[in-house]
């Protein structure tokens, strides 16, 4: 079982405790992998898209201060020399997709070969309409900046003109990265149209789990659907499953034990929040049990 942790990159804790400090500590304590979410911005307006609460609200201020995905991959693979280095999730549509091809590559590149894009199509309307992209079409961009991703990876990328994006020819993206092919794509979600994407177009799939209310039969159910989709496409690509497990600091103990049935279900790598908000220490110590307890 691959142990990942999820370093706190919005909030108070980055600037309290470092983002540097959190992944140099996680990686001693047994980490296999450290991974970082992502906003690019926060609207002042009253949000009612947010799937994961109740009342569709938001649970953090829009003043949160979130460093930026792919600042903190860099500063993690500097101060890590093992631990794979990825987002969780990056919202690639409202993005420029050269961009994030260079980004990545780069990346990649100057950790070794360590880089991971965990990528979703993105709930937060405001957000995307601010940046300047339609909420409507994230899906069909989503989609085709798959494609284009990888065509761009191998440093000439073709031309490219779809519904959504368009890459004029002789574009030339130095440095490639240094995993053949580029940085693996996790497509992340627990909708339908985000199994199908990772089935159809994906490297792996990212779940998304509570230890507060753990659901393991929705978890099953959906691993089975997820193969299901692989078999009707005829999927051969390699591919990883994923559960990103959120836990209040009250919840540590419940970690190993949760982390063992994941195992158990199929799921390849579990991405464990640990008690940061309790100091550095205490998030060592449990990701050291979660460590003890899949040895």
């Amino acid at each position: 079982m691959v142990i990942g942790v999820d370093i706190p990159n919005a909030g108070e804790l980055p600037a309290k405790l470092g983002v540097h400090e959190m992944a140099r500590r996680a990686e001693a304590a047994g980490a296999d992998a450290l991974w970082v979410s992502d906003h690019l911005l926060m609207v002042d307006r009253d949000s009612r898209d947010y799937p994961y609460s109740a009342d569709g609200r938001p649970t953090w201020s829009v003043d949160a201060e979130h460093y930026e995905a792919f600042v903190c991959c860099a500063s993690m693979a500097a101060v890590t020399e093992r631990c794979r280095i990825g987002t969780a999730i990056l919202v690639l549509p409202q993005r420029n997709v050269l961009e994030v091809a260079k980004i990545a590559a780069s990346i990649d590149q100057l950790s070794g070969g360590r880089l991971t894009l965990g990528l979703a199509a993105g709930w937060y309307r405001f957000e995307f309409e601010a940046l300047g992209h339609s909420f409507v079409r994230r899906g069909a961009r989503f989609d085709e900046m798959i494609d284009v991703l990888r065509s761009c990876w191998s440093g000439r990328p073709e031309a490219f003109s779809g519904r959504e994006i368009t890459i004029p020819p002789g574009i030339v993206l130095s440095p490639v990265p240094a995993q053949l092919g580029g940085p693996p794509l996790l497509i992340g979600g627990m909708t339908e149209p985000a199994l199908r994407r990772a089935a159809e177009r994906g490297d792996g799939w990212i779940a998304l789990g509570y230890a507060g209310k753990w659901d393991s039969e929705g978890l099953r159910t959906r691993l089975d659907r997820l193969r299901l989709l692989r078999r009707e496409a005829h999927a051969q690509r390699p591919f990883k499953t994923l559960l990103k497990l959120h836990a209040a600091p009250a919840a540590a103990s419940a970690l190993p034990g949760l982390v063992l049935e994941a195992e158990d279900m199929g799921f390849d790598e579990v991405i464990i929040e640990p008690p940061w908000g309790n100091g550095l220490d205490a998030a060592s110590e449990s990701i050291a049990d979660v460590r003890h307890a899949t040895r």
